[in-house]
């Protein structure tokens, strides 16, 4: 007797960033649709009609599993369609009611918002990388009018993390559909936006 096996599996697998005492694994992407609710502390980047909001959770951990240093402005999301290069909208650690995120910096030193501070010895380090035919697009938000606009481009302090899963916020285009998730210049995953 003959038994045929189908197996069905997908490969998972933490990539080691260089330099660094951590591993990143991508878990799942997918669009944040506009009923979503989302208990997201004390801030909550909105999308646009032109765009749309997309969750990344990652499984960031130090291979030693001590507390290492995590800077999630160095994570972006490129893509090929656009070419284009993302950056982080919002990190939270993922847990039922998602209340606890990293700290968000301005900067911009004037007229502050509430829920951003400045801080000019963090760095924003996501303008450390570039990629060549890419454009950055950084989160640049208007706190002021049309006609006087105070524009604060945000991003985040890093934190010291020894084995946490990561809900990692993009605001992209419509019509992206897939992408390239990278850690400074380290590809961690290519992703499907579902």
């Amino acid at each position: 007797m003959l038994f045929l096996f189908g197996f069905s599996f997908s490969v998972k697998c933490q990539i080691e960033i260089p330099g660094t005492n951590l591993t990143i694994e991508m878990v799942k992407a997918r669009k944040i649709g506009v009923l979503s609710v989302q208990f997201a502390g004390s801030y909550n980047v909105l999308s646009g009609k032109d765009n749309k909001r997309v969750q990344v959770r990652l499984k960031v951990r130090s291979r030693d599993g001590d507390l290492t240093i995590f800077d999630p402005n160095k994570l972006s999301l490129l893509s090929d369609q656009f070419n284009a290069r993302f950056s982080v909208s919002e990190v939270l650690f993922a847990s039922f009611f998602q209340t606890r995120g990293f700290q968000m910096l301005t900067t911009n030193d004037t007229e502050k918002p509430v829920f951003a501070k400045y801080d000019s010895s963090v760095p924003n380090t996501f303008n450390n990388y570039t990629f060549e035919g890419y454009k950055d697009c950084s989160i640049d938000l208007n706190f002021g009018t049309n006609r006087k606009p105070i524009i604060h481009t945000i991003y985040f302090r890093p934190q010291n993390i020894d084995k946490n899963v990561l809900d990692v916020y993009f605001v992209v285009p419509n019509e992206l559909t897939t992408g390239k998730l990278y850690f400074g210049d380290t590809l961690i995953s290519e992703i499907d936006i579902r």
